[in-house]
């Protein structure tokens, strides 16, 4: 407890943004990544762009510090399937509090009232933001099952809760940084979105490596396999 106190875990947030721009052929790896966006009318290109960042957040996790060569895109398509997965699972109750609402019109002009539920609707939605580094740690780490692991999610959650709103907040960063291509037009947007992404698994798979320390390790034979 006390080397707890003295000594706080902290993810490296200048390594999250930079560690792109050391990785080998980084430029080309965007640009894949940035296909990917380009053809998201496809739906199965973002699975696999989505389960290239669990693999990044899996090296990340694991020491790495470069973005992974676009190899085995078949493990991406099902990775970032099944991830897709668990964060619309995740998020429907969020979805259902804050659903209901009713739109009312008065000749041209209309106005819409939230139900009564909406307001834990969006309290669910901050604590579900809180909770997401844990969960995608939960995947990288376990696969489907362990990302409901409710135990060891809140444990991972709660271990730092400094480093958790830190990874929380430098996720919005990212996205901001993401959206701002669409000031660029499609093609600063077809870059700036795959480089939020990398951002985001990048401190995700540093919260995993971090409080690992929070769930105690099954025995090998016990272990789920991520998918």
């Amino acid at each position: 407890m006390s080397t707890r106190l003295s000594s706080p875990l902290q993810v490296d947030v200048g390594e999250a943004f930079g560690f792109v721009f050391r990785s080998r052929n980084w430029f080309g790896r965007l640009a894949v990544g940035a296909l990917c966006v380009f053809f998201f009318w496809l739906v199965i290109p973002l699975f696999i762009l989505l389960g290239y960042n669990v693999e990044t957040a899996r090296d990340v996790s694991s020491g790495g510090r470069e973005l992974p060569p676009w190899t085995n895109i078949g493990q991406k398509l099902a990775d970032g399937f099944f991830l897709a997965v668990v964060l619309f699972i995740w998020g429907l109750p969020g979805w259902i509090l804050s659903g209901g609402g009713g739109v009312q019109c008065v000749g041209s002009s209309c106005t819409y009232t939230p139900s009564a539920l909406a307001p834990l609707g969006g309290l669910y939605s901050l604590l579900l933001g809180l909770l997401t580094p844990a969960i995608w740690s939960q995947f990288v780490e376990g696969g489907f099952g362990a990302a409901f692991d409710f135990r060891a999610i809140f444990r991972r959650a709660t271990l730092q809760p400094g480093m958790t709103v830190t990874v929380w907040l430098m996720a919005i960063v990212a996205g901001i940084i993401g959206a701002l291509g669409v000031i660029l037009l499609v093609i600063g947007v077809l870059f700036t979105l795959p480089y939020a992404f990398a951002v985001t698994a990048n401190l995700y798979g540093q919260f995993s490596r971090l409080t690992r320390s929070a769930v105690p390790a099954a025995p090998l034979s016990d272990r789920p396999q991520a998918l």
